[in-house]
């Protein structure tokens, strides 16, 4: 079975020239997969339905760029629970310390105070209004949150989800995914981190933090370029996706960077739409 990666959005910090932060849908084996959720994220997700068409959603790390479209998202599955009678949670996995982190987000919008009226509006609508009932939040209702920890390993479907320690500046994951005999590899944000080559080894694709993409991009926990491309040299990758560069601009001296390193195929995550693996 084919396998299909869409890329929609891979800013850094904020959605630079329209284009969305982190959020990355792996399709196949029956399943869609989201990889973090940042800001614009939600809008390409329901650009073409009203259903969001996902099987599961995986966070790297709790930080504003790679989350904050989870609360538009639960509002288009609050929208499906209403409107066309869902009662199925969708599976939300969360580092260490998550939950706690969206339960407090959640509040902010007063979610647990709503409340469903008692026309029969389907079986969604009736379950919402129950559960409101007993004062619990809707967010976190229409979501099934579980927290893992960075070196957990569990099954999505048949999508087998392989995650291990990223060096940011919270906790953070990077991952492997596997599906139909194709891997993608996805740093999260990390500084250089050598143990992460023997991880990634033999993946088709490397999504990879490439932040310090110029002198003029802001500093943190994240990779250079040339180190992204050192990374995807050792792991023996087929294709480089350099991600969440600190400026669009930076594309051509970022892709350069890699290549001093890396000698295979280098792409530019905004300049990109979709891969098949």
């Amino acid at each position: 079975m084919q396998v299909r990666l869409d890329i929609l959005g891979s800013s850094g910090g904020y959605p630079v020239l329209g284009l969305p932060c982190s959020g990355y849908r792996l399709s196949g084996m029956g399943q869609a997969i989201l990889l973090d959720c940042g800001p614009g994220i939600a809008t390409a997700l329901f650009s073409a339905s009203e259903t969001c068409r996902l099987d599961a959603v995986i966070i790297s790390h709790m930080h504003p760029d790679h989350i904050l479209d989870l609360i538009p998202l639960g509002y288009g599955l609050l929208n499906e629970w209403v409107c066309a009678g869902r009662t199925s949670r969708l599976p939300l996995r969360v580092p260490p310390g998550g939950r706690r982190f969206l339960e407090q987000l959640s509040g902010l919008f007063d979610h647990r105070n709503w409340r469903f009226g008692e026309e029969d509006r389907g079986p969604g609508h009736a379950a919402l209004r129950e559960i409101m009932k007993k004062g619990e939040d809707w967010l976190l209702t229409v979501f099934d949150i579980e927290e893992y920890v960075p070196g957990d390993t569990w099954n999505e479907g048949d999508i087998r989800v392989t995650t291990a320690p990223a060096d940011h500046s919270i906790v953070t994951a990077a991952m492997r995914l596997e599906a139909g005999g194709r891997t993608l590899a996805y740093t999260g944000d990390t500084r250089w981190r050598p143990e992460l080559a023997e991880f990634f080894a033999g993946a088709v694709l490397l999504l990879a933090d490439a932040h310090l993409s110029s002198a003029n991009a802001p500093g943190g926990a994240h990779m250079t370029p040339r180190e992204a491309g050192r990374l995807a040299r050792i792991a023996g990758v087929e294709t480089l996706v350099l991600c969440h560069l600190g400026s669009p601009a930076d594309g051509e001296s970022a892709r350069a960077a890699a290549a001093a390193e890396f000698g295979g195929d280098i792409r530019i995550a905004a300049d990109e739409r979709m891969f098949l693996l």
